[in-house]
């Protein structure tokens, strides 16, 4: 008994959802498949409506958009069995043994993420967060293994439905990022433990290179409101991120006024590289560096 958790916004899910549903079937498993719209775009609603011409798929529009956390927290109230599978929308399969995998891991308290991986990237518009991706998110399941409680995203996990009704998405986070670093902040924090498998869907959401400096810029943002927010346990968070790790011993060596002002002045010189042909990793956590010590100087 599972339930697929889809929360869309401004993606067409036809083939990751048809994929999900022919493995259910033939599985002749208990499922159903929730989709909620978070007020996309009305051409990517025509498109995905039709999906609930499916027997066990139910698809809901939001009429306004309530974030990335918000849309999670509503799936355990609409769903049906006692684990939900959350993907994201800008996923495909990649093998025909997904759903089974998860379902062989059921059990109470759980929580297991499966991982990403990434298609060859040819276009230098995307290379950034392709970079990014393939360095950062695609971890291997040997080293993901090697301390499963360090490793989680939201992207492709399942969860006891107890335990997300117990410990929701943090809500105070309207904007984009570190939602699902703040959910892995507490449910460490509260004891449970990561389940990691080998069980990865591919990562195809790649955007451009300005669009993703731009959600960085967003999401160190976000970072920087949750540091200071008086809900949050601001110690487990530091030891979750690695960024305020470093942010942290800057601010007790009392070189955070000089950093902003070393970042406003070599601002421009990360930018270009980061925009450039040949990216740098080093460079880009300079640069969320630089941009967090700027908030806070």
């Amino acid at each position: 008994m599972i339930s697929i958790c889809i929360p869309i916004y401004n993606n067409d899910v036809t083939t990751l959802v048809t994929d999900l549903y022919l493995q259910c079937e033939a599985l002749d498993c208990l499922y159903e498949i929730i989709l909620i719209d978070d007020a996309s775009r009305s051409h990517f609603q025509k498109i995905n409506r039709k999906l609930a011409e499916f027997d066990n798929i139910s698809y809901e529009e939001l009429p306004i958009n309530i974030s990335r956390s918000a849309i999670r927290n509503l799936f355990p109230h609409k769903a049906a069995y006692p684990y939900l599978l959350f993907i994201d929308n800008d996923a495909l399969l990649c093998s025909p043994h997904f759903i089974s995998t998860y379902l062989r891991l059921r059990s109470p308290g759980v929580i297991c993420y499966g991982g990403c991986k990434y298609l060859p990237c040819y276009s230098p518009e995307y290379y950034l967060r392709w970079l990014y991706g393939v360095e950062r998110e695609a971890i291997s399941i040997k080293e993901r293994q090697q301390d499963s409680d360090k490793f989680f995203s939201t992207f492709n996990f399942m969860i006891d439905k107890r335990v997300l009704l117990l410990h929701p998405f943090n809500e105070d986070l309207q904007e984009y990022g570190y939602e699902d670093v703040m959910f892995h902040s507490t449910i460490i924090e509260q004891g449970y433990h990561i389940t990691q498998v080998d069980n990865p869907l591919i990562h195809t959401g790649l955007i451009s290179n300005e669009e993703f400096l731009e959600r960085t810029r967003i999401s160190i943002q976000n970072l920087y409101s949750l540091q200071q927010s008086k809900t949050s346990n601001n110690s487990d968070l530091s030891n979750t991120v690695k960024l305020l790790q470093t942010k942290n011993l800057i601010d007790k060596l009392k070189l955070t006024y000089i950093i902003s002002i070393l970042f406003r002045l070599m601002k421009n010189r990360f930018i270009k590289n980061l925009l450039g042909k040949k990216p740098s990793l080093f460079i880009l956590d300079l640069y969320k560096l630089g941009y967090l010590c700027n908030y806070s100087k």
